[in-house]
């Protein structure tokens, strides 16, 4: 099994709770670290931690999965590749701090945010929550036989988004309440494909109502 780290930061020595964060495409944990360093203002007592993507890419950065084939058979295979490796270094980091799911909370951003959702909803116990920024639901077809779990989940997505269209964030919020899942989602205005403080602020107000 493939070994995944990155960067971690907590604010408090006090730790109540882990953060995992999920970056995207071409991204690294040292840029996605700075999103859990600007949550702590929130969210004190929580341990950030930001795993570098398990897959270099060869100009520079890391990929949850290859995005040379886009159809969904190819993008389904890689995910599944990818969640094994995550779902090792998610249960490998409760066991060191000896939390529970209950502890434990996962943000993504694009590629990283399928990952989020993808892997959150298959495992066999809900974390406490999920946060979504600017991705997808891959494969929600499958979703009524694979789901295990209902975590707390919210979806933050731009309009103006050029790289994951805001139909993606339609398509998500449908089939995850047609899957009777709870979810709070958020559209903004503006900001294309990225996370502006507002959108830091709603996901770490949403961790932090369900810590």
């Amino acid at each position: 099994m493939i070994e995944i780290s990155g960067p971690e930061f907590c604010l408090d020595k006090s730790v109540e709770n882990l953060v995992i964060l999920l970056h995207g495409w071409g991204a690294s944990g040292n840029n996605f670290i700075e999103i859990g360093k600007a949550m702590s203002k929130f969210l004190p007592n929580s341990f950030f931690v930001a795993p570098n993507a398990p897959f270099e890419r060869e100009v520079g950065g890391y990929q949850w999965f290859s995005l040379e084939d886009r159809s969904e058979v190819a993008i389904l295979t890689g995910i599944k590749k990818a969640a094994d490796i995550l779902n090792d270094f998610i249960d490998t980091k409760l066991k060191n701090f000896g939390f529970s799911e209950k502890q434990l909370s996962l943000v993504g951003f694009s590629q990283g945010a399928m990952m989020a959702l993808y892997t959150s909803l298959r495992r066999s116990n809900p974390c406490s929550s999920v946060v979504a920024y600017s991705g997808r639901l891959v494969a929600p077809s499958k979703l009524p036989r694979e789901l295990k779990s209902k975590p707390n989940i919210c979806i933050i997505h731009s309009r103006d988004d050029a790289v994951v269209p805001f139909t993606a964030f339609e398509a998500a919020v449908e089939a995850l309440t047609n899957n009777n899942i709870e979810i709070e989602s958020h559209s903004l205005d503006g900001i294309g494909h990225t996370i502006d403080d507002k959108g830091v602020k709603l996901g770490a107000e949403f961790i932090k109502k369900h810590f």
